[in-house]
């Protein structure tokens, strides 16, 4: 199956009109692609998958419903509440730091990113939407019990009180983390340099500490995680193949 993206040449070509009286210029396709990423990865990951959509199916079923997981030892876990500096501080700093690079930084690489994201959280939604999976019982026990005055504790029972307990097969965290560390990876493949090395080593400790807290924070079970990273390749690994393919030959 191909994805069609002529919308990008479509829209490159409105907004050269607009902006550049129709000609095609270095900046023309670096702010054709700029424009382009925002939508893509602010309005259609970020709001609507992100924050509606991923909302809506964690309404969908009752509290103390959903399936059970622990079957590979989940129980055997303990609850590290500082792992939250991964899943909660780690996480969204580099995603957002990411995003911005190659959002606007490299724009043209930026574009496989974006439609990376939306793709791996339309995947997501429809899987939680038919398969609920839920740590309720893990929470429940969690806040039951509180640790008095520990601040990553803290951070992490405000965090059961507003996430919704539903969506964990995939783990988006997962997902998210490898597939930003992903486009470093395929990023320092066309720029060889010291500091895209660094950057991706970086990104590929930052998303496997992710996948461990998600864990050690009780938010998801093993399998989320196994599935999550492989969701995350599998369209990575599809998406820059198919848009990357003429900057990686050149």
């Amino acid at each position: 199956m191909k994805i069609n993206f002529k919308i990008t040449d479509k829209f490159q070509k409105a907004v050269e009109k607009a902006f550049f009286k129709g000609k095609t210029t270095k900046w023309s396709r670096q702010i054709s692609f700029g424009i382009l990423n925002l939508i893509v990865m602010l309005i259609l990951f970020f709001l609507i998958l992100n924050r509606v959509v991923y909302d809506w199916t964690g309404t969908l079923y009752a509290e103390e419903t959903g399936f059970r997981l622990d079957f590979l030892g989940d129980n055997y876990i303990p609850f590290v509440p500082e792992m939250a500096i991964f899943y909660v501080y780690l996480f969204y700093s580099m995603v957002i730091v990411s995003m911005l690079f190659f959002g606007f930084g490299t724009s043209e690489k930026g574009y496989a990113l974006g439609w990376s994201l939306v793709l791996i959280n339309l995947i997501a939604v429809i899987v939680y939407i038919f398969f609920p999976v839920s740590t309720y019982w893990w929470r429940q026990e969690l806040l039951a019990d509180p640790i008095v005055g520990n601040f990553w504790a803290d951070t992490m029972y405000d965090y059961y009180r507003t996430d919704v307990s539903f969506n964990c097969l995939p783990s988006l965290h997962a997902a998210v983390s490898f597939i930003v560390f992903y486009a470093w990876y395929r990023y320092y493949k066309i720029k060889p340099d010291i500091k895209t090395r660094i950057l991706a080593i970086i990104t590929f400790v930052i998303a496997f500490g992710v996948v461990l807290s998600t864990l050690f924070v009780k938010q998801h079970y093993i399998i989320d995680e196994i599935v999550g990273v492989a969701l995350a390749l599998i369209v990575g690994k599809y998406m820059f193949d198919y848009l990357w393919k003429d900057l990686e030959k050149s």
